[in-house]
């Protein structure tokens, strides 16, 4: 396999240093700082056991560098598991929790009935303490 190193201008590099201090995910850091050190002359069989993942991830994301720039790094929507309870049957939601303020497993089974869905009463809360969370984001106290 061909060795192959990834060229920085000095903005792109700084970009990307910006990146792996800055970033907001632990992969995209190290997304970064891999392309850093490619530029600065490690090879590929390296980064990949300095990052622990395949070369062909290493080369995965210089495509994605030389494809889509910085943006490129970020991590993809739609990975992970999908949320169960989602925002649109917030309304339903709202309605059976309000019923059964005080008895959330009987607002779980009534809920699990008409979404069907299943779903524990700790997914139910977590999904109620959510809307909390997002209404909360805004005040400082």
């Amino acid at each position: 396999m061909k060795k192959k190193f990834i060229q920085l201008e000095e903005t792109e590099k700084v970009t990307l240093q910006e990146g792996h201090k800055n970033g907001k995910t632990k992969a995209f850091q190290e997304r970064c700082h891999c392309l850093v050190l490619s530029s600065e002359g490690y090879e590929v069989k390296e980064l990949a056991g300095i990052f622990r993942v395949s070369e062909i991830s290493i080369y995965a994301w210089f495509k994605r560098w030389e494809k889509d720039g910085i943006v490129g790094l970020r991590d993809k929507q739609g990975r992970g598991r999908k949320a169960i309870l989602q925002k649109q049957d917030l309304a339903q939601i709202k309605q059976t929790v309000q019923k059964n303020a005080q008895r959330l497993k009987i607002a779980r089974q009534k809920l699990k009935e008409e979404l069907g869905r299943e779903f524990s009463t700790k997914t139910l809360k977590r999904f109620l303490e959510s809307l909390t969370a997002d209404t909360n984001a805004g005040v400082n106290v």
